[in-house]
């Protein structure tokens, strides 16, 4: 235990605050970008997991890092809006997920507006610091609980 007493402590050097701010600063003009269509970005995120693959629900949580219920109340509101649609699988625990017409019309509508916009924030960020950003999720999903 350390001898750190509160008066020592300056949170404007917190990491997680830090982060957090990256992430709202991030993500305002994506979420700006998405509104629009009824959407949030995970649930996007899943739209385009389920467009580009046959993965499941749960390798598709797990790359995504999204929690059991986000997942599944996502999932429920894409179906809802038929954009994707949810078949039995070989057993009950299993889904086959694929993306319906209209999933389909609504990816392809927003690609060159989501590209256009990754493009910009990665031109603001630079190369050096996209790989920054790779070597501390590495970091990070590489350390021990």
């Amino acid at each position: 235990m350390s001898n750190t007493s509160f008066d020592d402590i300056q949170p404007q050097f917190c990491v997680n605050a830090k982060i957090r701010r990256i992430h709202r600063l991030m993500n305002s003009p994506y979420q700006d970008l998405i509104k629009p269509y009824g959407l949030k970005g995970s649930m996007l995120s899943i739209l385009f997991m389920i467009g580009k693959t046959d993965a499941n629900q749960k390798l598709i949580s797990r790359q995504l890092v999204l929690d059991e219920s986000t997942m599944s109340r996502d999932m429920k509101k894409l179906e809802s809006m038929n954009l994707i649609e949810r078949e039995k699988g070989s057993d009950a625990r299993h889904s086959i997920l694929s993306i319906t017409e209209a999933g389909m019309r609504l990816l392809n509508e927003l690609a060159p507006k989501w590209q256009a916009l990754h493009d910009s924030m990665e031109k603001k960020l630079g190369s050096e610091s996209i790989v920054a950003i790779d070597q501390i999720m590495a970091s990070l999903e590489n350390q021990e609980p």
